[in-house]
């Protein structure tokens, strides 16, 4: 297990952890020839690119969980493992929003694989929004060690509402 603090992020939590890497090594590279030395940050565009892969891989993680939630058929370990996962990319995910990556113009065309939909509010109440995305890195730990059922089933609801109260405060759409 590797962690820091009170957090443990377990091996089989490295199905997840491999979004937060690709996401990593998308935001701080850019395109430069093979052998090429480059230390440079990555591009807006890189970095709305990497946290979009990053959200994409939390989503992925999510949907065993409100299947779950919505059959009422619980795999605790599988739910755990995804539960574990979108923690560890809860912890990354708002340090993906360096103010470079601001783009939001409303009601201008987006594409949807390279523009930002995140709202200026991100940067405006950057706080908040970093305090929203650990209170729910906290909430997925909890889950990620739900001990039976009904606890799972509370903490994965708890979970939901936190995206979604993130979503609504955060996101834009056309």
């Amino acid at each position: 297990m590797i962690g820091f603090g009170k957090f443990r992020i377990g091996s089989w939590a490295w199905s997840g952890a491999g979004g937060v890497l690709l996401a990593a090594a998308v935001a701080s590279s850019s395109l430069t020839a093979f052998g090429q030395s480059n230390q440079s940050a990555g591009s807006a565009y890189d970095i709305i690119f990497a946290r979009k892969t990053l959200m994409a891989t939390i989503a992925n993680n999510m949907y065993p969980i409100d299947q779950m939630r919505e059959t009422g058929k619980y795999d605790l370990a599988k739910g755990q493992a995804s539960a574990d996962a979108i923690s560890a990319m809860l912890m990354a995910f708002p340090y993906l929003f360096p103010a470079t990556t601001n783009t939001w113009t409303d009601k201008a065309p987006r594409d949807p694989a390279v523009d930002t939909f995140a709202s200026p509010t991100v940067w405006e109440a950057y706080t908040a929004f970093l305090k929203e995305a650990q209170a729910a890195s906290k909430v997925a730990f909890e889950l990620s060690h739900a001990q039976n059922d009904t606890d799972f089933r509370i903490k994965a609801r708890d979970l939901r509402l936190a995206c979604d109260t993130c979503h609504a405060a955060y996101q834009k759409n056309n």
